[in-house]
């Protein structure tokens, strides 16, 4: 007889290393094959969506390297140095700036995972109404101990002796009456000695049962379900007399709703609903890039404008300087007075100041921009100052595209109208769907079980020996409140999408026209800047000849100067308020086409 001890432990031992493998193995499988599906998914509906990523993942690319192949720039500039050591930095380009924001963004890879969770729920749901295979198998071993009672060695004698009486009257010729007799004398002095009692074993008996079903249902898009399963029962005793028992049953049922739950627009809401969102959510992240790019966009130049601030205030500076050192010149000869020196001493202490303090602000707007790329704020970067020359060098490409064309092209591209207009189909559905909920249920049902013992293979089953049965389920729910409300709601819902339909129209001409607004601002401010730039060079240049002969006054050097250094920062602050309202007002249109490394294709037919 097997120890059962020794056994169980021999079998929980192969169960774990089975159930270890089995885990370690395919927890790769299960992420590999979730996100091949998943992908697919989102393949599949990117081409109804213009500007959608082509090669969409999540996956972090763990060779990227941000500072990869970067040029090397020497800050040697004192204006950003307060008289340090030259500092070497990472330049960043605006091209490579946008590459990192979508490598690196936290924000920009949480919206990719939520377009992934929404395909991975779709995925979910197609997998509802394709065939579902199951298999539950399971095996018990079990030990009872039985008490038995058991005859002492005495009542055993007797019972020999009773059976020998035939045998002993025909040797001896003896009367079986009186040989009887003798067996009941015996008996009874055996009782009252106590020697007929029984005494009591324990006995072990062991037994092994398992259960196998296999199994699989469809549910089908009209809203049937059809459901069948194989189940095999065995038992075995071990011990006590070796035995066995076994049992096969094949059963198989099909629901079809006939009036509440029928067709595939009310079964299938889900799903319907699932294919939906995912393309929704596309549409959104697509949306997203656009402000995504244009939001890296101004802050990448914020910080350039914030840097050539720093520089215009340092040249202001070192104006200051110049003339202070000039006017206490004539000052020793007589030719200034005291107040005009502390004039000029006074101007010089605020453009120090005024310097010092922009210089502040640019590196922690630096350091913002660092996390807004997704880098440590210890990271040794710098932007690239030749993308805001670039700008200077180029100018002002102003489009002429008339606003109201702008705003019809505005109706037909933007994506979170589409949106819009979608969800007025997806509430007329719902009410559809609620309408089919206040119907009373009305469901064929057919049922079949076919069994058999002694054996478990699948040919052994009769099916002559089974069960069938069919019949109709009526459900008339006397209380409809629930659904009732379900169904108002439906109701009010589609009247709020389309409200919401008209809101969002109004608030997309609103944005064209708004953006169309500051593109024309940003362009005449620009023009005033640039005129104010020249005005005021003229102005400095006179006051620094008249300061040469002598004749200029401290305030009016002090005003001609501060005034130039104003118009230079408004000038760098217009030029790159217009290239950034430009990005906005494309966006706005919805015509702002984001490439896979985060630039954006050039509009040149506008011009």
């Amino acid at each position: 007889m097997v120890n059962f001890s020794t056994k169980g432990k021999l079998l929980c031992i192969l169960i774990l290393a089975f159930l270890f493998l089995f885990s370690a193995c395919s927890k790769y499988r299960y992420k590999a094959s979730a996100d091949r599906e998943t992908l697919q998914i989102i393949k599949e509906k990117s081409s109804m969506v213009p500007g959608m990523l082509k090669d969409f993942s999540i996956e972090e690319t763990k060779e990227y390297d941000p500072y990869r192949d970067l040029p090397e720039y020497i800050e040697s500039d004192p204006a950003f140095g307060l008289g340090g050591e030259p500092e070497k930095f990472y330049s960043i380009s605006l091209e490579k700036a946008l590459e990192i924001a979508i490598n690196k963004n936290r924000e920009y890879l949480t919206k990719k995972e939520s377009v992934y969770l929404s395909a991975l729920s779709l995925s979910l749901e197609r997998y509802y109404y394709g065939p579902i295979f199951t298999s539950k198998h399971s095996a018990t071993v079990t030990q009872k101990a039985t008490e038995i009672s058991v005859p002492s060695e005495y009542t055993n004698m007797l019972e020999a002796f009773k059976r020998a009486i035939p045998s002993i009257q025909s040797l001896t010729g003896a009367s079986a009456q009186l040989l009887n007799e003798y067996h009941s004398i015996l008996k009874q002095a055996g009782d009252i000695a106590g020697w007929t009692e029984s005494g009591v074993v324990t006995v072990d008996n062991q037994s092994l049962a398992s259960s196998l079903k296999h199994g699989v249902s469809i549910l089908f898009l009209g809203g049937g379900r059809l459901a069948i399963q194989l189940t095999n029962n065995f038992l075995r005793f071990l011990s006590g007399g070796t035995t066995e028992s076994a049992q096969s049953v094949l059963s198989a049922s099909f629901t079809q709703p006939l009036w509440r739950g029928r067709g595939r627009l009310v079964s299938a809401e889900n799903l319907t609903q699932a294919e939906r969102n995912v393309l929704y959510d596309l549409r959104d992240f697509t949306r997203y890039r656009q402000e995504f790019v244009v939001d890296i966009c101004k802050s990448y130049f914020s910080v350039l404008q914030q840097r050539d601030i720093v520089k215009n205030n340092y040249q202001s500076y070192l104006n200051f300087k110049k003339s202070f050192e000039r006017e206490s010149a004539f000052a020793q000869e007589g030719r200034k007075t005291l107040t005009e020196i502390g004039r000029i001493q006074q101007a010089l202490l605020t453009a120090e100041d005024t310097w010092i303090n922009s210089l502040r602000r640019y590196k922690e707007s630096l350091d913002e921009f660092k996390i807004t790329l997704g880098l440590s704020t210890d990271s040794p970067i710098m932007l690239d100052p030749k993308e805001l020359e670039r700008i200077k060098e180029s100018g002002v490409a102003h489009p002429k595209l008339p606003v109201e064309d702008a705003v019809e092209i505005a109706l037909v591209t933007r994506l979170d109208l589409y949106n819009q207009r979608d969800s007025i189909e997806d509430a007329l559905r719902k009410i559809k769907v609620a309408e089919n909920a206040l119907k009373p249920g009305l469901d064929l049902v057919f049922e079949a079980s076919v069994s058999n013992r002694g054996k478990t293979n699948f040919e052994s089953l009769d099916p002559r020996r089974g069960s069938y049965s069919g019949g109709i389920n009526l459900d008339i729910p006397f209380s409809q409140k629930e659904r009732r409300n379900a169904y108002r709601i439906s109701l009010i819902n589609y009247e709020r999408a389309k409200r919401d339909l008209s809101l969002a129209e109004d608030k997309v001409k609103m944005d064209v026209r708004t953006a169309w607004r500051n593109l024309e601002q940003a362009r005449r401010n620009y023009e005033i800047a640039l005129q104010s730039v020249e005005l005021s060079k003229r102005r400095v240049e006179e006051q620094n000849l008249l300061a040469e002969l002598g004749r200029a006054t401290a305030l009016d050097l002090v005003d001609a100067q501060n005034d130039l250094t104003r118009a230079q920062n408004n000038l760098t602050s217009a030029l790159v308020s217009h290239y950034l309202a430009k990005l906005d007002f494309w966006k706005n249109i919805g015509i702002l086409y984001v490439k896979e490394n985060g630039q954006w294709e050039e509009i040149k037919d506008v011009y």
